[in-house]
């Protein structure tokens, strides 16, 4: 035969289910009547390792008893510890949040320097006497007083020459 029997079909047939294909082609089928007793082989030692794992002593529980209650206790020594780590990066957290969060007085340099020259060009101001848009005007009227000034002068010469 070519065909040879599938897993579903092995499982099957291990679990107990009655098919008459399966069991001719066992009766047939050298290869597959080896597989099926490898398998029952395999699965009967495991049942027997379980079974005799399943029997042992007290004492071998009050040792496996032990063992998990110190790993417990160790667990239970470390605990308070760990609540000490929890809380201090907690704290850690929350405090870099407020930092993060709290309005900052940051002192502009740039802004220092156009306020001193703001001042200093105020202060300029007061000191003139004439605002800056008549300045052209003023110096219009100081030279008419200068030209005035020297005719005066000249005036006062010429008749102080006359009169002598």
């Amino acid at each position: 035969m070519d065909d040879h029997l599938n897993g579903d079909q092995i499982t099957a047939l291990i679990l107990g289910t009655e098919d008459e294909f399966v069991d001719r082609h066992l009766e047939a089928c050298v290869a597959c009547g080896n597989e099926v007793k490898e398998m029952r082989s395999a699965i009967s030692a495991f049942r027997d390792l379980v079974h005799t794992n399943a029997q042992r002593d007290d004492s071998f529980w009050n040792r496996q008893n032990l063992a998990i209650n110190e790993r417990l206790t160790e667990r239970r020594r470390y605990l308070p510890l760990q609540w000490i780590w929890v809380t201090a990066m907690s704290v850690v957290l929350v405090t870099a949040v407020i930092v993060a969060r709290a309005p900052r007085a940051t002192k502009n340099v740039a802004t220092d320097e156009s306020d001193k020259v703001l001042l200093q060009e105020v202060q300029g101001d007061l000191e003139v006497d004439v605002p800056e848009a008549l300045a052209p005007a003023v110096l219009i009227a100081d030279e008419r007083n200068e030209i005035l000034k020297n005719k005066v002068v000249r005036h006062t010469e010429t008749s102080q020459k006359e009169g002598r």
